[in-house]
């Protein structure tokens, strides 16, 4: 089940055919919405059309692009949501690149249920508790000097 509080409960996955029976398996039953894409060009229309609460990509994309052309992608957003990246070969290594690249999270294959409904759900209620707050990404105004002067802010 989605977790009490969550307003988006909205999962769009970008994974290979075969992942696409265990993860609907996992979200069965639950209040989870989950939708599904293919290839970078789907993902964007679908990105646009209903912004989802979360998004988990495979490393690669059928069509080739990668989790961090999506990425940049998903970063012309004004609000994007957070990507989870999953992958057959996760490692540390990897792990550490998706997060400092700055996606959510670094999910292992095959899906295991509890490591999945951890990620989503921590995803989701962080993303959902920083609406409105106001950040510096994507080439958003910053603060008015009064306000950087007020908090101490050295940009």
């Amino acid at each position: 089940m989605a977790e009490k509080g969550i307003v988006n409960a909205t999962i769009l996955a970008i994974v290979d055919a075969e992942d696409r029976v265990p993860l609907g398996g996992l979200f069965a039953g639950s209040d989870w919405k989950l939708a599904f894409t293919g290839t970078l060009a789907e993902t964007q229309a679908a990105l646009w059309s209903t912004i989802p609460g979360v998004v988990i990509s495979d490393r690669r994309l059928s069509d080739g692009y990668s989790w961090k052309q999506l990425l940049q992608e998903m970063l012309k957003m004004a609000d994007p949501p957070p990507l989870i990246v999953a992958d057959r070969m996760a490692d540390d290594r990897l792990w550490a690149e998706v997060l400092n690249l700055g996606a959510y999270d670094l999910l292992a294959k095959p899906f295991e249920a509890l490591e999945v409904f951890h990620a989503v759900t921590t995803a989701c209620r962080r993303h959902e508790s920083e609406k409105g707050i106001p950040r510096r990404r994507n080439g958003a105004e910053r603060p008015k000097e009064s306000v950087r002067a007020a908090v101490g802010a050295p940009w």
